[in-house]
């Protein structure tokens, strides 16, 4: 496929400059896309950095003003819960003037208010049912109003049920009131709340305070910041309500934002971490806006509101995209000129290609004039290429010369060449004939010692026949005698092993009679023991019956001891003593007399044993007895086994050495029949080259005839040939 023009391959300087153009393009083309990607995030990430600042010194401002609000209520809060200090008649002046005084003192507060539980302020209620400030339940419930600098009081209503005062009345902290319209002097403003919960000294919630600020002076701040063109800023309340918006249409309404879709998850999780966050999103004007929310945090309250920085990107990116196109028109303008320059060069290095270019086509298709030469300039690459040119046609110029004196000689050649070949034809044709009769007398010669070869081979075939028959005896005789051997060595061998097994018989039959003298020796002793132990059986019996009689005789003592009263109390301790020894005496021989009836017992045992192990030995003795005349009688059998084996390896020691002999003879034989057959073997191979080569000659005569006369037929083409070398040659001017 082609992908180039053929106007562009038609010439190199086109070609060189559309690639470098086209390389020059990519590399502008890559670098404007990178630069423009890097302008436009670091344009994003600088307009983020100034929406976050702007979000920060906003927020800032915006909770300062809130705060105030708040900290004033928390004051008129601390002021307030000192109220059981105050003398119970004057405490509703005393929180009338705390109100009056607040709204004064600032210029923001539209209103400042308290509602008090039932009798929980004075215990007076009863006395101001349906008075001024009062309503028909006669509870404290001042609302202080400021129009101008016009401050007026009246009742509260709408009290009961109301988010304003039962939402601080439950809680621990202050709480921030919705936004909620206010309309003063008959114009409508929106207002932002404060509340808190006023408690006694035993921390019940007894009633409730409040003021409300107009949130003019906070619209007028934010709605008097200029972002870019268009942007804009907003406040949002915790509930998601806007207090602050570019079209006041919007405000005291919900933001879309806040209450669903995935931002609303945003938004509630700032109201737990208190970070800041952004988005981008289209407005109802299908606007793409970058918005950009600072979560505030007004003292304790719980309530958390956002102030938030609304920029159209198109705005935000606008000098992005300028200087996206600056780029763009710099780097075509660039193009341009690279590509421009380029040309020229190329141009101008082309220009002089053209003359060699020139050069050549004069040699191929005009006149041929290998004359010609470049004028060389300068030693740049085009110089060098000039001065190769040059060395080029000269080498030429020379090589045609050369040609035009060698086709000369090669015609006067050529013509002694074809006379020589008709008179190389004849005597060729001569030496062919007697070739073929020495052929024909060496093949009756192979004939003949085919013949001889042959009887050779089966003389050769009897005599390995015979070699392998001996080799085959001597080695049967050679195997027998080794098993003979191994024979008579085993026989040998078994006759020691009965010799030793006859001695260590012998030594057996001593240590059984040194056995049966031990055991008869055992028995006795174990009758001496058992009679021993029999006395000393008897002898703990009679010390058992001294002890007992020492007893008795320790208890008279003892009695008599007692009827002697005083004089007989030594006694009556020896007597004590006495018994005590006789009672030990008894106990131990008791012990003895135990120890002794089991001795007794396994003196029996040992008794039965050892008379078992005596019988046992006695069978032993005559078992041994047995095997000793058992093995003379092997004994003797193997000494005349022994005899017979070594007449019969004899024997056999005999026919190996003649099965040697023959055999050695017969390898002579056969060494001597191969080496008449090898030299047959090579008579034959001789014969066959000799043979072969002669059938060579004749078929490489034949070869040469014919090759003779194809030369003498090249010989007059070549003629021909070099007749027309020279015409072509002598076309070139040299």
């Amino acid at each position: 496929m082609k992908i180039i023009p053929g106007f562009i391959t038609r010439s190199i300087n086109r070609q060189l400059t559309f690639f470098i153009g086209f390389v020059v393009f990519i590399l502008l083309f890559t670098s404007g896309f990178i630069i423009s990607q890097k302008v436009t995030e670091k344009y994003r990430a600088a307009s983020r950095d100034y929406l976050a600042m702007t979000a920060e010194k906003y927020a800032e401002s915006t909770s300062k003003i809130l705060s105030l609000e708040f900290s004033t209520c928390e004051t008129l809060q601390s002021a307030m819960q000192l109220y059981e200090d105050i003398p119970a008649e004057n405490r509703r002046d005393y929180m009338n003037n705390l109100l009056r005084s607040t709204l004064e003192r600032s210029d923001n507060l539209v209103d400042a208010w308290c509602v008090w539980e039932p009798d929980a302020l004075d215990g007076l209620d009863s006395d101001y049912v349906n008075e001024e400030n009062h309503d028909e339940t006669g509870r404290f419930i001042p609302y202080w109003t400021k129009v101008g600098f016009t401050i007026e009081c009246c009742a509260l209503t709408d009290y009961v049920g109301g988010s304003w005062y039962e939402d601080p009345l439950r809680s621990d902290v202050g709480i921030l009131i919705e936004p909620n319209q206010y309309e003063i002097g008959g114009e409508t403003i929106w207002v932002c709340g404060v509340a808190f919960p006023i408690k006694n000294k035993n921390g019940r919630a007894v009633g409730v305070v409040g003021i409300d600020m107009s949130l003019e002076t906070l619209s007028e701040l934010l709605k008097s910041a200029r972002l870019y063109d268009t942007g804009y800023l907003s406040l949002i309340s915790a509930s998601g309500l806007k207090a602050v918006a570019a079209d006041l249409s919007e405000e005291g309404q919900i933001d879309d934002e806040f209450s669903s879709g995935e931002t609303s998850k945003i938004f509630k999780n700032s109201m737990k971490s208190l970070e800041d966050f952004s988005f981008e999103s289209t407005d109802k004007n299908g606007v793409q806006l970058i918005k950009y929310f600072e979560p505030l945090k007004i003292g304790n309250a719980k309530e958390i509101w956002f102030l938030g920085v609304n920029v159209p990107v198109a705005e935000v990116m606008e000098d992005s995209k300028n200087l996206t196109l600056f780029i763009i028109v710099a780097f075509v303008v660039l193009l341009i000129i690279v590509n421009n320059f380029c040309y020229l060069i190329i141009k101008t290095i082309t220009s002089q290609m053209k003359k060699g270019v020139n050069a050549m086509k004069n040699i191929a298709q005009g006149d041929g004039d290998l004359t010609v030469r470049m004028e060389v300039k300068n030693n740049n690459e085009m110089g060098q290429m000039y001065t190769y040119f040059n060395e080029t046609m000269e080498k030429i110029q020379n090589s045609i010369k050369t040609v035009q004196d060698s086709s000369v000689h090669l015609q006067q050649q050529s013509n002694t060449l074809g006379n020589n070949m008709s008179d190389t034809a004849a005597s060729a044709n001569e030496i062919t004939s007697n070739i073929e009769s020495v052929n024909r007398q060496i093949k009756i010669q192979g004939n003949s010692v085919k013949d001889a070869t042959s009887s050779v081979g089966v003389i050769n075939t009897v005599m390995d026949e015979l070699i392998f028959n001996i080799n085959k005896q001597s080695s049967s005789v050679a195997q027998s005698s080794s098993a003979i051997e191994q024979m008579v060595a085993n026989i040998r061998s078994v006759t020691d092993i009965l010799n030793k097994n006859g001695e260590a018989i012998k030594s057996l039959e001593g240590s059984f009679e040194s056995g049966k003298t031990s055991v008869d020796g055992t028995v006795q002793a174990t009758l001496k023991i058992k009679e021993q132990a029999s006395v000393l059986l008897e002898a703990s019996n009679v010390i058992q019956n001294i002890a007992n009689q020492t007893n008795l005789l320790a208890m008279n003592a003892a009695i008599e001891a007692a009827h002697a009263g005083d004089s007989g109390k030594g006694f009556s301790v020896v007597a004590d003593e006495i018994r005590k020894l006789a009672e030990d005496s008894n106990t131990q021989g008791k012990n003895i007399t135990d120890n002794l009836t089991e001795v007794i017992s396994s003196i029996d045992e040992v008794s039965e044993s050892v008379a078992n192990l005596q019988g046992i030995f006695n069978e032993i003795y005559i078992s041994t007895q047995k095997v000793a005349q058992q093995e003379m009688t092997i004994l003797s059998a193997m000494q005349e086994q022994s005899e017979g084996g070594n007449q019969v390896l004899e024997a056999i020691k005999e026919i190996k050495d003649v099965s040697v002999n023959v055999n050695t003879s017969g390898s002579k034989m056969q060494h001597e029949t191969k080496t008449v057959s090898t030299e047959m073997d090579g008579l034959m191979r001789l014969t066959e080259e000799i043979a072969g080569s002669m059938e060579e000659m004749s078929i490489g005569m034949e070869s040469i005839n014919k090759s003779i006369n194809s030369v003498n037929a090249l010989t007059h083409q070549n003629l021909t040939s070099i007749e027309q070398l020279g015409s072509v040659v002598s076309t070139f001017k040299v």
